[in-house]
C-alpha cells in the first residue's frame, strides 16, 4: 500500500445491530417496563382513515418506501395535526459524533421546534425495520436516541428523556432513554382498525411528555 493507509470506514447508526453492542459502546443499561401504561386512546380523524384505506388498496409489500410514505408518515402527520408543538424530519442527516458512530441518516426525527429548517431539540427517533423484525432495529434506534441526547445537551437543552420507536409500519415497539437507562416497552402496538386508537394514544403521550420538559 506504500505510503497510503487504508481508510477506515466510519460507523453509522445502522452498524449498531444489538443492544449488547450499544450498551458496551455507551455504558448503557436496559430494562423492560410498561412505561406507556397510562396512555389514553385517541380516535383517528376521517382524514387518517381515508389515507390508510387508500394505502390498503396499493401493493405496499413491493416497496419499503411506499410503506414509509403511505403508512408511517400519515400516522405521524395525524399526531402533528392534533398536537402542533413539534416538527417532523424525514431522512434527516443527523451527524452528532461520528467518532462514536453517532452518524448517518435517521428515518424520522421529531423536534420540538415548529418554525425552523433545522432541529433544535430532538425528542423522538423512529427507525424503519424494513425487512427486519422490529427487534433487529433496537440497536440502531438506541444509537439514534443516544445521539439525540448528546445533541440536546450540546444545544443547552438537556432533555434527559428521549423516546424512540422501531416499526415495520404494522407493528410498533417503543423505547425510552433516561440518562443511561434504555427502557423497552412491554406492549406492542399495531396498525389495525381495532388497535389504531392505542397507537395514536401512545404517540400523543410521547409528544405531550416532551412538551412538558
Amino acid at each position: 500500500m506504500g505510503n497510503f493507509e487504508k481508510k477506515q470506514r466510519i460507523m453509522a447508526y445502522s452498524d449498531f445491530t444489538s443492544l449488547r453492542q450499544l450498551e458496551k459502546a455507551f455504558n448503557l443499561k436496559h430494562t423492560i417496563a410498561n412505561f406507556l401504561a397510562h396512555t389514553t386512546p385517541e380516535l383517528p380523524t376521517e382524514k387518517l382513515r381515508f389515507d390508510l384505506q387508500e394505502a390498503a388498496e396499493m401493493p405496499l409489500h413491493a416497496s419499503e418506501k411506499a410503506k414509509s410514505e403511505l403508512l408511517i408518515m400519515p400516522i405521524l402527520k395525524e399526531i402533528r395535526r392534533t398536537h402542533k408543538t413539534f416538527s417532523i424530519y424525514s431522512g434527516y442527516a443527523f451527524d452528532v459524533n461520528p467518532a462514536l458512530g453517532l452518524n448517518g441518516y435517521c428515518d424520522y426525527l421529531l423536534s420540538t421546534d415548529t418554525d425552523s429548517f433545522d432541529i433544535s431539540s430532538a425528542v423522538f427517533c423512529l427507525v424503519e425495520a424494513k425487512n427486519r423484525s422490529v427487534e433487529e432495529g433496537l440497536g440502531q434506534a438506541g444509537a439514534e436516541m443516544v445521539a439525540a441526547q448528546q445533541f440536546n445537551a450540546s444545544e443547552n437543552k438537556p432533555n434527559q428523556t428521549v423516546f424512540g420507536c422501531v416499526t415495520n409500519a404494522y407493528e410498533w415497539l417503543f423505547l425510552k432513554l433516561e440518562n443511561n437507562l434504555l427502557t423497552l416497552d412491554t406492549e406492542r402496538y399495531y396498525l389495525s382498525d381495532n388497535e389504531l386508537p392505542r397507537l395514536l394514544g401512545a404517540l400523543a403521550f410521547i409528544v405531550k411528555s416532551s412538551e412538558s420538559r
